[in-house]
């Protein structure tokens, strides 16, 4: 199989356990200790809406009094989902950038399709690059994090989740003894166990499987498989601990090799146009097979004084001129770098007479629409070693840039209305506090829920409840400031957040002029619906002064409408 052509939907696991959102926590560890596996994705309509982890448990292990909470409250949301059509090695960039372990696998409708692990790529991706002689020296993690057999499991739990690590390898006179591992606390917690009562000894993996140091990666990499484990202590000629390697050492030992084989290919490709370019400055049938080639890049080349020489059909599409015009002409006559770049023509040729390249973001607007480039600006020397000319790329990296815009936008905003979500209000709420607090102001949050919104979806379906949610999350907006932030934090409930506001009173106004306007009908889809509002209203400074205490705060004043029969709205200090 061509790996370069590989798509991740081919190699993925598709036995994918998944479990509601309002699954208890203890369910939830339950259902990972009896699979043996180190996630869950949570799910809403067959959509990942969220990921709860091992590394998650160890962080809340040592508070068991969370564990008769539904697993939305502590999941890592929103989960970071790539499509089944990434390449393969598109996938392990991403799982490099994210520094994640796992990666949720979605199709084109945003179904969940599978997961991609760490396991996944080592087992189709790295097996050719470890049949060299390559020593796990190389690529372990020397400074090894241990513990005694008699400290306490609670304490040693604080260490882990303090380091961010995914085990602690249990040391006696310098050998190892045993090692816990996130995958034992899975166990401990799924039993019920007192972490804070029991030992490391009772509670670790023993004995811990070790290879010595001077062993290949490759022989590592096969054991590891092997005994369906993720990780190996490594100990010197005298059994004395002397480092351990993952399966996260062996991804980024993976980026070395595979980066080094793209900076080959790369150097080979300049070895070449440099030859041809000193060779063959003037345009010749060598160079334009070679430019002419690099169809997604625009590539304009010159003497030392700038006269154009070589201009490839990129280039005329770019700079919307063609090549007949170009050729004979001075570059800075034909483009005006300063319009789209940090630097004009003569400064980057300073930099390249110093440094031998320049390299600098380009954009372009034209009807409407802004272009994101890579450019660079690089030296051709003559036989002598003397500059002779210029070669000025511009790669088109457009595309990426409006993937990566999509991706941030995702990440703080809710899929189904558009509005912020719980992050990006969390954070806006942590400006709006520090704002009050340093110019004595007040503002207002306001938990607002829709009133027997379950009966639409139970009546009409969940499509009409989504279209119900978009027409609420835009008459929200319209009736707020634009300085105000209406954000969803999932089912039918949405947050306003005030960042100023006159007094209390203006709040309550702001309320009550909501709930009279929840009580015009929405049309969605020709139905009409009639739904109303329950808010409830928090201050500050007064009713808190950090987020927790405001939701908490806020909610309970929710709660109080809806005791009282909804339809209205409740500040929390009244």
């Amino acid at each position: 199989m061509n790996k370069t052509k590989t798509k991740i939907n081919q190699i993925i696991s598709r036995r994918v356990i998944s479990v509601a959102p309002e699954t208890l926590l203890s369910e939830a560890v339950a259902t990972m200790a009896d699979a043996r596996i180190s996630c869950l994705v949570v799910t809403e309509n067959d959509r990942p809406v969220g990921i709860f982890t091992e590394r998650d448990l160890v962080r809340l292990a040592h508070r068991q009094t969370l564990l008769g909470r539904p697993i939305r409250e502590e999941m890592t949301s929103p989960v970071v989902t790539i499509p089944g059509a990434l390449s393969i090695y598109e996938a392990y960039s991403l799982m490099l950038t994210n520094k994640i372990r796992h990666h949720v696998v979605v199709d084109h409708s945003g179904k969940l399709l599978g997961l991609m692990t760490q396991s996944d790529l080592i087992n189709h991706l790295g097996h050719e690059y470890f049949l060299e002689l390559r020593k796990i020296e190389q690529i372990m993690t020397a400074g090894v994090t241990t513990v005694t057999a008699d400290q306490s499991v609670g304490r040693a739990l604080s260490t882990m989740a303090g380091a961010g690590i995914s085990c602690l390898v249990v040391e006696h006179q310098g050998r190892p003894l045993g090692i816990l591992t996130e995958r034992d606390v899975v166990r401990l917690v799924a039993e019920g166990a007192d972490l804070a009562g029991i030992t490391v000894g009772d509670a670790m993996s023993q004995p811990v499987l070790t290879v010595k140091a001077g062993t290949t990666v490759h022989r590592a990499t096969m054991l590891m498989k092997k005994e369906r484990i993720r990780r190996v202590v490594v100990v010197d000629g005298e059994g004395r601990i002397g480092g351990i390697i993952t399966q996260s050492d062996i991804v980024k030992g993976l980026e070395g090799k595979y980066i080094e084989l793209l900076k080959e290919i790369i150097r080979e490709k300049e070895d070449v146009f440099q030859q041809t370019a000193r060779e063959l400055l003037d345009k010749t049938i060598y160079l334009d097979n070679i430019l002419n080639s690099s169809i997604n890049m625009a590539i304009v080349a010159t003497d030392d004084t700038f006269g154009i020489k070589y201009f490839n059909p990129a280039a005329e599409k770019v700079f919307g001129c063609a090549v007949a015009k170009a050729i004979g002409c001075c570059a800075t006559d034909l483009l005006v770098l300063e319009d789209i770049a940090p630097y004009s023509l003569y400064q980057a040729r300073e930099i390249v007479e110093q440094e031998g390249k320049c390299l600098f973001p380009a954009e372009f607007r034209r009807d409407g629409t802004t272009l994101y480039y890579d450019g660079s600006l690089s030296g051709i020397l003559d036989r002598q070693g003397r500059l002779a000319g210029f070669v000025l790329m511009l790669n088109d990296i457009t595309e990426r840039r409006r993937y990566e815009e999509t991706i941030h936008h995702l990440a703080y905003h809710d899929a189904l209305t558009g509005l912020p979500n719980r992050i990006l209000l969390n954070d806006r709420l942590g400006q709006a506090l520090a704002s009050a607090n340093r110019t004595k102001t007040k503002g207002a949050l306001m938990i607002l829920d829709l009133d027997r919104f379950k009966d639409v979806n139970d009546t009409l379906g969940h499509s009409m409840g989504d279209l119900l949610l978009k027409a609420v999350g835009e008459r929200l907006k319209g009736l707020l400031r634009k300085s105000d932030t209406v954000s969803r934090m999932g089912g039918d409930e949405f947050v306003l957040l005030l960042p100023s506001i006159t007094s209390a009173e203006s709040a309550a106004v702001t309320a009550a002029k909501i709930v009279t306007a929840f009580r015009e009908p929405f049309v969605c889809n020709g139905h009409t619906l009639n739904v109303t509002a329950s808010i409830g209203i928090a201050d500050f400074p007064d009713d808190g002064q950090d987020a927790e205490t405001l939701l908490k705060n806020a909610d309970i004043a929710l709660y109080r409408v809806k005791d009282q029969g909804r339809n209205n709205f409740q500040r929390f200090g009244c």
